[in-house]
C-alpha cells in the first residue's frame, strides 16, 4: 500500500467535504453543551433521562469484554475498542444511514446530546478531563467524518446533479471513492481513539 499516496488522496477528499465535515463537527459539540446546560438548570425531563441513561451504562453489553475476557490484555482492548467504534460507531450508524440523508445528522445530535448529560459534573480532576476530552475530540473527529461520508451518498443518490454528473450511478460512484479515502483518516483517528481511551482506562479508571 502507497501509504503517501493515500493519505494524499484523504486529503484531498477531506478538502472537498469540509463543509459537510464542519457542519458534523459542529452539530455535536453544540449538542453536547446543550446537553451540559440542561443538566446544569436541572430540566426535570432531562434529569430522568440521565438517571436512567447513568444506569444503562453500568450494564452495557459491548463494555462486558474489557472488564472480562480482555482485561489482562490491554492490545486486545485496544484492538477490540476501536473495531467495535469503527464498525459500529461509525459505519453501521453514521455511513450507512446516510442512504436517508439526514439521519446522520440526527445521530450526531443525539450523541452529543446523550454524551454531554451524562458527562456533566463527573470530570473532577485533570486526570479526567484530559481522559475524556482526549477520547471525545478523537471520537467524534471520525464520526464527523464518517456522517459526512454517508450524508454524501446520500445527497449523490437523491441529488445527482451536486455532483456535476448525469447520472444517479456516476455520482454515488464518485461519492464512494472520495468516502474511501476518508475513511482512511477515520480508522486513523478512532485507532488513536481506542488507544487513549484503554490507556486512560489504565492511567485514570473509569468515568462513572
Amino acid at each position: 500500500m502507497n501509504v503517501a499516496g493515500q493519505f494524499k488522496d484523504s486529503v484531498a477528499a477531506l478538502g472537498r467535504r469540509r463543509n459537510l465535515i464542519f457542519f458534523f463537527a459542529l452539530a455535536q459539540a453544540v449538542f453536547f453543551v446543550f446537553g451540559q446546560w440542561t443538566v446544569s438548570q436541572e430540566i426535570p425531563l432531562v434529569m430522568e433521562m440521565r438517571e436512567r441513561a447513568l444506569g444503562d451504562a453500568q450494564n452495557l453489553a459491548y463494555l462486558k469484554p474489557l472488564t472480562g475476557f480482555l482485561a489482562g490484555s490491554i492490545a486486545l482492548q485496544v484492538l477490540y475498542t476501536f473495531a467495535f467504534n469503527l464498525i459500529f460507531g461509525a459505519f453501521l450508524s453514521t455511513t450507512l444511514t446516510g442512504v436517508v440523508f439526514f439521519l446522520p445528522y440526527m445521530v450526531a445530535v443525539w450523541r452529543g446530546f446523550l454524551i454531554g448529560i451524562l458527562t456533566y459534573g463527573f470530570i473532577k480532576s485533570p486526570g479526567m478531563y484530559a481522559a475524556f476530552y482526549g477520547t471525545f475530540i478523537l471520537e467524534f473527529a471520525g464520526y464527523s467524518l464518517s456522517s459526512a461520508v454517508g450524508t454524501d451518498i446520500g445527497l449523490a443518490l437523491l441529488w445527482p446533479a451536486r455532483k456535476r454528473r448525469p447520472t444517479r450511478k456516476e455520482a454515488v460512484a464518485e461519492a464512494i471513492r472520495d468516502g474511501s479515502n476518508i475513511y482512511f483518516a477515520v480508522i486513523a483517528l478512532l485507532f488513536l481513539a481506542a488507544i487513549w481511551e484503554i490507556a486512560s482506562f489504565h492511567i485514570v479508571g473509569p468515568l462513572f
